[in-house]
């Protein structure tokens, strides 16, 4: 009997893997490990780099060795520092210069801030604070206000000689936010005052300001009254104000017309 060559014996391995006939069982298998060492090469960058990772962030080329704080008059250089969350030996690369401007700005005083981180070693910090512009009598303390309205903080006591503000109309306040008024153009009226009054340097003087009355705002300095009339021309009138009240004798008693500055100024004495 003749023997069967090996190609005669049925359809070869691609003709059925062609008619799909081949199981997949049957399916050639890939080289052994090929998938294997792609994954481990995958696993041993992934180690590489966060050994990397590591070594920069504990690594003492980068530790910080200096702070610098620019700006700060309300706050201290340390209150600045701790503010921001940054301290000498803290990682560069571990300090976010963005969470410490947000942790900057939350304080009251503080209306800007910007954190440079210098590399390698370095931070500086720049903050701009907002001024108390006047006190507001309330519930026998004082709220400390910006020019803007903002209350800053709340004191049984004031030192500085800056305006004494009365009539304004609130059941409440937060602290670091403009005051919200039941007479907000009083207060509008109390915020350019003020303005002017920071601009004629009459902050060395304790003025009283009632502005309960937006069209017959009154201003009491030593033992004078002074009548400024509605606010058209307010910083004409601070001017004149701060011209003429330091003219008169502190012991002198007497009333100021100016809501009219095109009329003749006469200082009226009280006895």
């Amino acid at each position: 009997m003749q023997a069967t060559q090996p190609w005669e014996d049925g359809p070869s391995r691609q003709e059925e893997e062609r008619d799909g006939r081949l199981r997949p069982n049957e399916m050639p298998s890939r080289r052994p490990g090929c998938r294997r060492g792609k994954r481990g090469r995958g696993v041993l960058f992934l180690v590489l780099a966060a050994a990397v990772f590591l070594g920069v962030l504990f690594s003492p080329v980068f530790s910080v060795t200096e702070i610098t704080v620019d700006g700060e008059s309300h706050y201290s250089e340390e209150e600045i520092r701790t503010f921001a969350g940054a301290s000498v030996g803290m990682n560069l690369f571990a300090f976010s210069s963005h969470q410490a401007e947000e942790n900057l700005c939350q304080q009251s005083y503080i209306k800007d801030a910007t954190v440079e981180k210098v590399f390698p070693d370095q931070v500086h910090i720049t903050v701009t604070e907002r001024r108390v512009r006047g006190y507001i009598p309330y519930m026998g303390a004082y709220l400390y206000i910006d020019d803007e309205g903002r209350v800053l903080e709340i004191k049984s006591s004031y030192t500085e000689p800056l305006p004494l503000i009365k009539g304004l109309s609130f059941d409440e306040f937060t602290l670091g936010q403009v005051i919200e008024t039941d007479n907000p153009e009083a207060l509008d009226v109390m915020v350019r005052i003020s303005q002017a009054m920071t601009k004629y340097d009459l902050l060395d003087l304790v003025v009283e300001l009632d502005v309960s009355d937006p069209d017959q705002i009154k201003a009491y300095v030593n033992q004078v009254e002074i009548n400024l009339g509605d606010i058209s021309d307010y910083d004409a009138k601070i001017r004149t104000m701060a011209e003429i009240i330091r003219e008169i004798p502190e012991q002198d008693r007497g009333t100021l017309d100016l809501s009219d500055l095109s009329k003749p100024l006469v200082f009226q004495y009280l006895t």
